[in-house]
């Protein structure tokens, strides 16, 4: 029982899904052959937890697929507030100490992305009901916090490959929340499931996993294309399967482990 507790408060205090986050940001470092930033990882790591859990302090309909997450979250609000302040304050921190004011600039529209993904602005639009927009948000932020942060920081040269995998990769293992949520979504956002139906939503998420191994297998990366058959096999269960910890321990621990297989 305890150690279940403690699973819980890992998996949904956004805990985990902080840690993939630096999965993704080491591999970036790995996959450059750069020098691993522990300041950076750091900051990769409460921006991320900052910005899962303010998602998390607004109260939500409590639904099948969700319950226990929402249910912990509205019993551990003070906690979850908690978090989104010191990671919020870290992360500021961090973010100053680390990062010249061009980066900080740069780094803007993310943080916006961030905080108005769910808070509506100007008191009308939530950025995540604009069409097929959600997605593209949440691949375009773990792009740039997790790729292209570390690699601005330390000014080294650019490498727009690893920033192209996350995106893709990150999309791809999105589709199967969406298709999870459809019914959820229906009345307010509207995803690829809901514009394709749930099949055709998971081939593009599976097409999308193999135009990746065909990018690994071109430069040679035959660990990075194992680490995206294994993917795809993890991701064929997501169309029936709808345990929460599914979703938010395995195919989120898919970014976790994503390091071990870059080079």
């Amino acid at each position: 029982m305890q150690l279940k507790k403690i699973i819980e408060f890992i998996v949904f205090s956004n805990v985990w899904i902080a840690l993939g986050a630096i999965g993704i940001a080491l591999s970036t470092y790995f996959y450059t052959e750069s020098e691993v930033d522990l300041l950076v990882i750091m900051l990769v790591f409460f921006s991320t937890l900052f910005g899962y859990s303010l998602q998390n302090i607004s109260q939500r309909e409590i639904h099948n697929h969700r319950s226990n997450q929402i249910l912990w979250s509205q019993s551990n609000n003070k906690l979850i507030k908690g978090i989104v302040f010191v990671s919020f304050l870290i992360s500021v921190f961090l973010s100053f100490y680390i990062m010249n004011i061009y980066l900080i600039i740069l780094s803007i529209p993310s943080f916006g992305l961030v905080f108005f993904y769910r808070n509506a602005f100007s008191n009308k639009i939530q950025i995540r009901n604009i069409p097929f927009f959600k997605i593209l948000i949440i691949s375009f932020c773990w792009s740039w916090t997790c790729c292209a942060v570390p690699q601005l920081v330390s000014n080294s040269i650019f490498n727009w490959n690893i920033t192209f995998i996350t995106f893709i990769y990150v999309f791809a293992i999105t589709i199967p929340f969406d298709i999870r949520d459809m019914a959820i979504d229906k009345k307010k956002i509207y995803t690829i499931p809901q514009f394709t139906g749930a099949g055709v939503a998971f081939i593009i998420s599976q097409l999308s996993i193999l135009c990746l191994f065909f990018f690994a297998l071109f430069h040679s990366n035959h660990l990075l294309c194992f680490f995206m058959i294994m993917t795809n096999l993890v991701l064929i269960p997501s169309l029936k399967i709808k345990s929460e910890f599914y979703y938010l321990f395995v195919l989120d621990g898919l970014l976790v482990i994503f390091p071990i297989f870059v080079s």
